[in-house]
């Protein structure tokens, strides 16, 4: 919103009406008054009313982050108490994508767990750092994560810290940064940034120096083909796939 510089979320509409709720610290609120009449000079006819926010969406938060298991993985909240006998991950929702919730994190989790363990690490496209993480948890080797975001590259740094394992965390943009060489590669992105992953690592890589193993994920389950073709010619090819509503992650390997 131009006026108030943050975001907001939409109900659903009635009677020909749509509600927004916008949320910000109480110093920035440009007021009912000013906000009603700068939608008017936009030809926007609109009520607008002011409250303080209430407790009840921290509860939500709560009762929608729940565990999430994959395979020999749990991931979970900080307020939900490990289970014995998994290998636990906490993660702590915030702004960053990965909290495990998503059928695209807990697919390529499971992948995850089929790849044999490497020398380097790269997962290129980090979040949360929720796979990163769990490829420490499960010994695979020396990991680099990056992201071109700075709230994902601290959550991983934090996440990291709050595991308790080493990842290297670097601020980095696919296609225009040199990627770190790793024979492992993770990658859960839209197929558009995987494209574009797959070309700079084939640029890059010497003749076989390509990642020997790699999970993708983020992808819709009619783009997993398209995927596979792409990372082809680093001679890598898929030995299993894993779906769920309409989500899809893919193993390849060399």
């Amino acid at each position: 919103c131009e006026l108030t510089g943050v975001g907001c979320m939409q109900g659903d509409p009635r009677d020909g009406r749509v509600q927004l709720d916008i949320w910000m610290p109480a110093a920035d609120c440009p007021g009912a008054t000013a906000l009603e009449s700068h939608l008017a000079l936009a030809g926007i006819a609109a009520e607008v009313g002011e409250a303080e926010e209430g407790t009840a969406w921290r509860f939500a938060l709560r009762d929608f982050h729940q565990p999430v298991t994959a395979g020999r993985i749990r991931v979970r909240p900080p307020w939900v108490a490990p289970a014995a006998g998994m290998i636990d991950i906490v993660i702590d929702p915030g702004m960053a994508f990965g909290t495990g919730q998503h059928p695209t994190t807990r697919t390529a989790l499971e992948l995850l767990q089929e790849v044999p363990a490497g020398d380097a690490i790269l997962d290129a496209g980090c979040g949360s750092g929720v796979l990163s993480i769990a490829a420490a948890r499960l010994g695979l080797g020396e990991i680099t994560a990056i992201d071109h975001d700075p709230e994902a590259v601290s959550a991983t740094a934090r996440g990291a810290r709050a595991n308790m394992v080493a990842v290297d965390v670097r601020r980095m943009t696919i296609g225009d940064d040199r990627l770190p060489a790793a024979d492992i590669l993770l990658a859960n992105i839209t197929l558009e940034v995987l494209g574009i992953l797959a070309s700079a690592l084939r640029d890059q890589a010497a003749p076989g120096a390509g990642p020997r193993h790699v999970v993708l994920s983020g992808l819709r389950v009619h783009e997993v083909d398209a995927a596979v073709a792409a990372f082809a010619p680093l001679g890598v090819s898929e030995r299993r796939r894993r779906a769920e509503d309409g989500w899809a992650s893919v193993r390849l390997s060399s």
